[in-house]
């Protein structure tokens, strides 16, 4: 089993940690009831973004699927549904009836693209290069869903070329999804409270 997560959000999550506990210090120290209520409300926004927002999405391997765990839901992909794999906004499952998009893998930012060099474009899984040998910005090596995407790429070249993996019964493979239920009622718990919070 192989878990993808990307490192520059992990770091943001714990920056959002960092500034909510120095929210509810702020307000334990200093603030009046309605700023510290106030205070500590934005606090808990910024945990809970920086758990569910940039520290729990990820993108999981195993022999027999992929899990794309994102804020609200994870879908699980069977190697046997997944028909192509695309990277241009973020690192994009492609199945004959839907597509899975990875928050935990999100294409590159300018910076990335302009700093690329030749090991970002070379040994790459064939599955990467079209006609002319030419790949997407979200293929680089150095950009999250490049790196997510080799190795999807890997796992499932070495699936294929093992005879492991049935083809031709993409369409009746299915491909599951369950709701993050908690998550998503304490998001709106979270925003009810912060309603009551600041329009009062």
């Amino acid at each position: 089993m192989t878990t993808f997560t990307a490192s520059t959000s992990r770091v943001m999550a714990v920056a959002c940690w960092l500034f909510a506990a120095f929210m509810v210090v702020s307000a334990l120290i200093g603030a009046d009831a309605t700023t510290a209520a106030r205070m500590v409300v934005i606090a808990a926004l910024f945990a809970a973004i920086g758990w569910a927002v940039l520290w729990r999405p990820a993108v999981t391997l195993d022999e027999q699927s992929i899990v794309v765990r994102n804020v609200f839901r994870t879908v699980t992909v069977p190697w046997a549904a997944l028909i192509h794999v695309d990277t241009k906004y973020a690192l994009t499952l492609v199945t004959p009836h839907q597509k899975v998009t990875a928050l935990a893998a999100p294409a590159p930012g300018r910076h990335v693209v302009m700093w690329a060099n030749r090991e970002d474009v070379t040994g790459l899984p064939e599955r990467t290069y079209d006609a002319v040998r030419s790949v997407r910005p979200g293929d680089l090596a150095r950009s999250h869903s490049g790196q997510a995407a080799i190795l999807v790429r890997r796992r499932w070249e070495d699936l294929v070329e093992s005879g492991r993996l049935d083809a031709g019964v993409a369409a009746s493979t299915p491909v599951t999804t369950v709701l993050h239920v908690p998550t998503i009622v304490g998001a709106v718990l979270l925003a009810g409270v912060a309603l009551v919070v600041f329009v009062r």
